[in-house]
């Protein structure tokens, strides 16, 4: 049976504003949609605590979908003018990325973790 935390994981995957297809759309970051994947995921991760493994496509995305964001955004050069207006300089800006590097590396960490249960 599949759980509601991962209808909505799901659902929040095959959206517009899935972290993934949102940067590879606007070329830009989205806290809002990095909050959201994360409490999702983390939402799936204590609901499948105590089964015997996690449904193969939520696997597939700490595998594949995180190292590809990490990958494109640590190409992210400058910020954009919507980012500007925000407030960021390039340099903030990067900072801020590279922050959310790590805590996209750290939060797949997290999930490898989960696995040594089995």
């Amino acid at each position: 049976m599949v759980k509601d935390s991962l209808k909505k994981f799901y659902e929040y995957y095959a959206s517009d504003e899935e972290l993934m297809y949102y940067i590879q759309m606007n070329a830009e970051w989205n806290e809002n949609s990095f909050n959201k994947m994360k409490q999702l995921a983390r939402d799936v991760m204590r609901d499948y605590a105590d089964e015997d493994y996690y449904p193969k496509k939520f696997v597939v995305y700490f595998f594949r979908e995180i190292p590809s964001v990490i990958n494109i955004i640590s190409n992210f050069r400058k910020c954009t003018h919507k980012e500007l207006q925000a407030g960021y300089t390039d340099e903030t800006y990067l900072c801020m990325i590279a922050d959310r590097i790590n805590q996209l590396k750290e939060f797949r960490w997290e999930f490898i973790k989960s696995l040594e249960k089995w």
